[in-house]
């Protein structure tokens, strides 16, 4: 059985959406699989503990293991563990197995044990928004709570996040001014500049600069500060802050994106030209002619359609008129998908090793013998009037799009369905045109920096464009 998983945790940054603070994932990677053995042994020496075993079942689903997971929560349960995060860690595992039904069970448990629980709301809306695409009501229950005297100023910014991406930006603001009148939490002038940038350039700098007075040290309002400068046409001293950001954290993929983005406004010399572009943004075709193996990518999209029972994209996501499910390479369980991660290899090796050398922000971490890790991976399913929009991965190091199956191209589209690169929109403020593009064909796999704006061109016409995407760390 194929196990798909979504989490609140997104892989792409599509448009402005938040920014969480750099991790270090191969490195996390590595943390976890020792997390999981020591806690093991902790289970195995403390039988009856359903803390040990809650702990278990939230790294194994932090790790993509849903069955694992499911497992050791229904036994922390039946030790007697029933906290409202143990049901959370059920529910998400529920969800991963596509056990829709039981895993809004499990969420309506974990919020009847803590009414407003901001990370069960967010599953749940998540969870009904994928299924119906009924944003109204998806967010029916959070409104009902911010109606009533359970209303906090963490549900309001939680609505706004998500109203922002689902509704309106000017309706997701307006929720929160109330809570903008009086003293309130940084975090509300996050949300409420990420709302304000899709209406007014200036009201959502007025809100980065705010939160930024309020926490200083906040990573998170510091970048969305430096963005909201860009797009207010202020690229100059934007490219100064990002240099500095970015000397203390030079690994931060969206701050990385930003400055270049900058610097082709101020038509830096250091901006990414066609040449760049080439080396950087590579074609690998995994099906030749000789290939003994010839219905491989046919038996994949089969297997990957099986991950799609849902109606539109998860939160926080680049997919606009599609769907989209995360897989981890290493929990597939479908052969047919297998291949695909095994054939993915020596590609990956080889871009890795060929970027070893330079100085670039992705180069310089590139080893001469490909050395690489897989750290999350999702398969996508657009159809007609389907796109990506132009957006980054902030958890990433090299990013990939992978083509299984394509639409049939119309003569007057002729980049229909393509991968476009150098694109990039800050809300209503800035737009940019993309700069180059790569033609997707099924067979092929284009690698590129996680820092390099991305989308894709629309496609119209019968057909639909089915793709495995994924991030990689130095391994």
């Amino acid at each position: 059985m194929v196990r798909a998983r979504f989490a609140p945790g997104a892989n792409a940054r599509p448009d402005v959406a938040l920014k969480p603070p750099p991790i270090d994932w191969a490195s996390a990677a590595g943390r976890q699989a020792d997390a999981i053995r020591s806690l093991e042994l902790l289970v195995a020496a403390r039988p009856q503990s359903a803390v040990a075993e809650h702990n278990l079942a939230a790294a194994l689903g932090d790790a993509g293991d849903a069955a694992g997971a499911c497992d050791a929560a229904m036994r922390a349960m039946a030790k007697g563990g029933n906290a409202p995060e143990t049901w959370l860690v059920l529910a998400r595992a529920l969800v991963a197995l596509s056990r829709l039904t039981e895993a809004d069970a499990a969420l309506t448990e974990a919020l009847h044990r803590r009414p407003g629980y901001a990370d069960a709301l967010r599953d749940r809306v998540q969870l009904r928004w994928m299924q119906t695409g009924d944003p109204k009501g998806a967010l029916g229950e959070i409104d009902a709570l911010l109606a009533s005297s359970a209303a906090t100023p963490t549900l309001a910014q939680l609505r706004a996040s998500i109203a922002r991406e689902i509704m309106d930006p000017l309706e997701a603001y307006r929720g929160l001014e109330p809570w903008l009148e009086g003293p309130h939490p940084h975090g509300l002038d996050i949300a409420a500049s990420s709302a304000a940038a899709e209406f007014d350039p200036q009201l959502a700098l007025d809100h980065a600069e705010a939160a930024v007075e309020a926490a200083p040290a906040d990573i998170e309002a510091r970048v969305v500060r430096l963005g909201a400068l860009l797009a207010i046409g202020r690229a100059a001293e934007a490219a100064k802050g990002l240099d500095d950001h970015l000397a203390a954290l030079p690994d931060d993929q969206y701050a990385l994106a930003l400055r270049y983005v900058a610097w082709r406004v101020l038509g830096d010399p250091r901006a990414l030209s066609k040449a760049d572009y080439e080396r950087l943004a590579r074609p690998f075709d995994l099906t030749v002619p000789t290939d003994p193996d010839s219905d491989w990518l046919k038996r994949a999209a089969t297997g990957l359609r099986k991950l799609h029972p849902f109606r539109a994209q998860p939160l926080g996501q680049s997919i606009r008129s599609g769907v989209q499910a995360a897989l981890d390479p290493r929990y597939a369980g479908d052969p047919a998908i297998d291949t695909i991660f095994a054939r993915l290899t020596p590609s990956i090796e080889t871009y890795v090793a060929d970027m070893a050398g330079r100085a670039d922000p992705m180069s310089r971490r590139a080893s001469p013998k490909g050395g690489h890790e897989v750290v999350g991976a999702w398969s996508v399913r657009l159809k007609a009037g389907g796109r990506h929009s132009d957006h980054v991965h902030p958890k990433g190091w090299v990013s990939s799009a992978f083509y299984v199956e394509m639409p049939s191209p119309l003569p007057d589209q002729p980049r229909a369905g393509w991968l476009r690169l150098g694109g990039c929109r800050l809300g209503v403020g800035l737009e940019l045109a993309p700069e180059y593009w790569v033609e997707a064909m099924p067979g092929r796999v284009v690698l590129f920096p996680s820092w390099m704006w991305h989308g894709t061109e629309p496609f119209q016409g019968d057909g639909e464009r089915l793709t495995v995407a994924f991030d990689v760390q130095p391994g």
